[in-house]
């Protein structure tokens, strides 16, 4: 066999090699890339990786189309060439995806830590809360969002969430002082209200004893302030007293306080009545 020859059986050869080599399925990727999705898997790429794990199984899919293309009958040296490129690229985009989900799920817990002690510091307030503070419903509501940010892997979105219930907690401590504070002012005035005397009520007498040398006159002084009201006690105490000038040690006599009506009056009779007579009826 010349030399000629033995080079051009040579590169026929070498060309069936090739060929062949272009027609054999990409197992090994295709192993590869199943193998780096189960993975992804277990480390939770579905539920905090979503987007970036669904565009990597996108790409395997694909390439496992064109593998059944190309049984079924197509070019396979193209179909099984694309496959590979598309087999090799979404292993490496599940490897990523892995690392994207751990890296979620790492914030994620530290977002349900911040969650735990943001409903504890809410539940102190929770009674006093409820009762003064409209923010206290607002910041509840916050931590029911932050949850729901927690249960799709959105760390983030609820480190947010409760970094704005930390100051909503300063605002709920404020609003509750100031409830308090209002609560117990009004509480104040009712009872001043309440036990406001009403004339002629028991919380609008006094009692007073007779002692031996009093009469009407140094009693409307001492009380009032003033002796020209003692025609006040007097008519109080008609029922013991029949003449003013005749008052006796041991009795015991009604102190009107609100006077204020009849003291003119009191006065005038005082001083316009003329002299005293003994059971002189007036």
């Amino acid at each position: 066999m010349s030399r000629v020859t033995k080079l051009l059986f040579m590169a026929v050869i070498a060309a069936a090699v090739l060929v062949s080599g272009c027609t054999k399925p990409p197992v090994q990727e295709m192993d590869n890339a199943r193998a780096a999705m189960k993975a992804a898997q277990e480390g939770g790429a579905e539920m905090c990786a979503g987007t970036e794990y669904l565009a990597a199984k996108q790409k395997l899919e694909a390439a496992e189309a064109k593998v059944a293309e190309a049984e079924k009958g197509g070019d396979k040296s193209e179909l099984y060439k694309q496959a590979k490129a598309e087999l090799i690229e979404a292993a490496a985009d599940f490897e990523k995806v892995k690392l994207v989900a751990a890296e979620r799920a790492k914030v994620n817990e530290q977002a349900k830590a911040e969650l735990a002690a943001a409903k504890n510091n809410l539940a102190a307030n929770a009674e006093d809360g409820a009762k003064y503070s409209a923010t206290y419903q607002a910041a509840k509501a916050k931590l029911d969002e932050a949850q729901g940010l927690i249960d799709k892997c959105e760390g983030e979105k609820a480190l947010a969430v409760l970094k704005s219930v930390s100051t909503d907690n300063d605002t709920i401590q404020k609003e509750i002082a100031e409830g308090k504070a209002a609560s117990m002012k009004a509480d104040t005035k009712g009872s001043a209200a309440a036990s406001t005397p009403v004339a002629g009520s028991v919380e609008d007498i006094m009692k007073y004893k007779v002692v031996r040398g009093d009469n009407l006159w140094n009693i409307s002084k001492a009380k009032y302030l003033n002796p020209f009201m003692w025609p006040l006690i007097y008519w109080a105490n008609k029922e013991q007293i029949k003449d003013p000038d005749l008052i006796f040690p041991g009795q015991v006599f009604k102190i009107r306080k609100d006077v204020d009506a009849d003291k003119a009056k009191a006065v005038d009779y005082s001083k316009h009545r003329g002299p005293w007579s003994l059971f002189d009826g007036k």
